[in-house]
């Protein structure tokens, strides 16, 4: 027999259980699917912690984050804990910079700390020039965040449904079937956010590149710490997540594309050169870290060519993709962007700039002979 609902959520991460709680809240008949079992290890969305910031070298993300904010007290409140534990944050390096130049387009609160005063303040640090500061940024508790979107989606009357693998969408005139391993399901609209998985079941140019983090223990365990970005070159930095939410330590890492995966079939483990450029970046920026890790792990970027988001509908399916390893922090606007696209309302975001259509009819570079 086929079942019906009214949209139907595919991938249970930070976009897809925020999609799925917030079609729940809006009284939206809904059933969502997880290839897995929710807060599993194959994806983007699992671990202790994420950063969250309102910095960014861009006034478009800038303002995302502001109402990313709102949501995020908003989601604590419905499921009762704490998971946005504001910790200041501080960027360094080639893009900060721009970064202030963005807070202050959006009226953010932000200042400038010298060398000198940022060692008083934060004596675990040792930044090579001035850093930015702004007081909002923090960390999100991201497997406590997808349990609590999950469970509120559930009570709010959302079918949630684990081990349940989709295997086709198939457009129709009056809305889509889904093809599961558990039987065929007909909706008005999907909303489909698969993560690293996306190219499976997606003609959307996202590739699946696993990421190692690596842990390391403070020296002085009563030292602050705020969460930080060393910008380098174009996109890529180092950060660093204080240490909450059950983290063994502080997380330490580079954001940089890793070897491209099949999420499928891995490798999942950490790479040894990973974990030693990391401990060498503690070792000199960071000198209130032991700098031999205590933990290392791995997760995917579901990356995107230029490193923004895919949020669109294309005939009734909404494609929430191409978090590109900056994307959690967003989660709660995401969830509403996405059911808003399912429900055929204008979302609140650059429709643009994270469309579907900006891959497309794009020219191949040209070479030389």
């Amino acid at each position: 027999m086929v079942e019906r609902a009214d949209v139907v959520v595919v991938g249970l991460g930070a976009m897809g259980s925020a999609a799925a709680r917030s079609l729940g809240r809006r009284g939206v008949r809904t059933i969502a699917l997880e290839r897995f079992r929710v807060g599993h290890e194959r994806g983007s969305s699992h671990g202790p912690t994420r950063i969250f910031r309102l910095s960014y070298p861009d006034p478009d993300y800038v303002r995302m984050a502001v109402l990313a904010r709102e949501l995020w007290k908003e989601l604590e409140r419905d499921v009762g804990e704490t998971l946005l534990i504001t910790t200041g944050g501080l960027d360094a390096g080639q893009a900060a910079e721009a970064c202030a130049d963005a807070l202050a387009s959006a009226d953010v609160h932000h200042r400038w700390l010298e060398q000198e005063e940022c060692r008083r303040r934060y004596p675990g640090i040792a930044p090579a020039d001035r850093v930015l500061f702004h007081e909002d940024a923090g960390v999100c508790l991201a497997e406590r965040a997808v349990a609590g979107q999950v469970r509120l989606a559930a009570a709010a009357g959302v079918e949630i449904r684990e081990e349940v693998d989709v295997l086709a969408l198939r457009p129709r005139d009056d809305g889509v079937a889904v093809d599961t391993s558990g039987g065929p399901i007909e909706a008005r609209a999907a909303i489909v956010t698969p993560g690293a998985w996306a190219k499976r079941i997606l003609d959307v140019p996202v590739t699946a590149a696993v990421q190692t983090v690596s842990y390391f223990r403070p020296r002085d365990p009563s030292d602050p710490w705020p969460t930080f970005i060393g910008w380098g070159e174009g996109s890529f930095a180092w950060y660093a997540v204080p240490q909450e939410g059950g983290a063994p330590g502080v997380k330490v890492a580079e954001h940089r594309p890793g070897p491209v995966v099949d999420p499928g079939d891995g490798p999942f483990d950490p790479d040894p050169v990973a974990i030693e450029a990391a401990a060498a970046y503690a070792a000199k920026r960071f000198p209130g870290l032991d700098p031999d890790p205590v933990a290392s792990e791995t997760c995917l970027y579901e990356l995107t060519p230029d490193e923004d988001f895919v949020l669109d509908r294309s005939g009734p399916i909404v494609v929430g993709a191409g978090g590109s390893g900056h994307g959690f922090k967003f989660a709660p606007l995401l969830g509403e962007v996405l059911t808003d696209l399912a429900q055929g309302r204008d979302p609140d975001v650059s429709a643009g700039r994270f469309s579907l259509s900006r891959f497309r009819g794009v020219a191949e570079p040209d070479h030389p002979a």
